[in-house]
């Protein structure tokens, strides 16, 4: 069953950002959905084995983006 994963990435202020950030973390194995918005400031991934939490978020740093305090973390 796939988990779901919510963070907040304050630096998400355009479309261009958006693209950069869906394109590091739907890259990882294992991640079948990811939802960037610029109105929320927050990434929403779904996924699967081999991904995990801590290299969904390596992703969005290594992408050049911060991890906010206050979307939410995993759920199963």
């Amino acid at each position: 069953m796939p988990k779901a994963l919510i963070r907040a990435v304050p630096g998400i202020t355009c479309g261009q950002r958006r693209q950069v950030i869906e394109g590091a973390v739907g890259a990882l194995p294992g991640v079948t959905v990811t939802d960037v918005s610029t109105g929320t400031r927050a990434v929403a991934v779904l996924y699967d084995a081999p991904a995990e939490p801590g290299g969904i978020d390596a992703a969005i740093r290594g992408a050049g983006y911060r991890i906010g305090q206050s979307a939410g973390g995993s759920t199963s």
